[in-house]
């Protein structure tokens, strides 16, 4: 088991190498210094504690967070996935349904979606949207939910496990789910739809370079 130190510095390590790729360079602050400030966000300090101890500002850690968006790792579409669903809360009440598919042989996150409903189209989308094609798909695994069985209509191969494989997205969301936890497991009541899918993706792409990292 990794220790949260350990973490933080395969973190802030992974960071810097994507800035790299990305051709960024802060102009106060060390790379260095900055990946340090994100991956002790990315891990669950709020944005206030950040700043009070790694000394940069919270509004440079929330710009290089927001460019983690236009960081994109090789592909990662084996064929095999495990797809579920999870509440996604606002404070000004708002539900939301995060769905998300996660390879079986990488262990990353390949699709993402964000609705305010479960049916089988959300699914369509979500596949759609992860460009995976389902002429593709050896087998996705899946709650009992019946918005999956729209899977069948499409010819997938597809089965419904409540635990074994499909455990990997329940890890993956109970990730998710510690992190939130920091943000009373809930976003700001200003936060929109499109913004908090964009801070999904960004966790989700540190979240990818950890599985690839380890």
């Amino acid at each position: 088991m990794i220790s949260k130190t350990k973490l933080r510095h395969l973190t802030a390590l992974i960071l810097c190498s994507v800035f790299s790729a990305l051709n960024l360079s802060p102009r106060f602050h060390t790379i260095d210094e900055v990946a340090k400030a994100l991956s002790a966000y990315y891990l669950g300090l709020s944005l206030r504690r950040v700043e009070a101890l790694f000394h940069v500002p919270r509004n440079t850690v929330q710009y290089y967070w927001r460019k983690l968006a236009n960081y994109s790792s090789p592909p990662s579409c084996s064929g095999y996935y495990a797809v579920d669903e999870t509440r996604i809360r606002v404070v000004n009440g708002l539900l939301y349904w995060l769905w998300v598919v996660r390879d079986l042989n990488t262990g990353k996150v390949v699709a993402v979606r964000l609705s305010e409903t479960r049916s089988g189209l959300d699914v369509i989308l979500l596949l759609e949207g992860g460009g995976i094609r389902v002429e593709e798909v050896r087998e996705i695994l899946h709650d009992g939910g019946p918005w999956y069985n729209i899977l069948s209509t499409l010819g997938v191969n597809h089965e419904h496990e409540t635990f074994g494989k499909r455990n990997l997205v329940e890890q993956m969301f109970r990730s998710l789910k510690l992190r939130l936890a920091s943000m009373d497991k809930h976003f700001p009541h200003n936060a929109s739809k499109v913004t908090i899918l964009r801070w999904v993706k960004e966790f989700f792409t540190l979240y990818n370079l950890l599985q690839q990292g380890e």
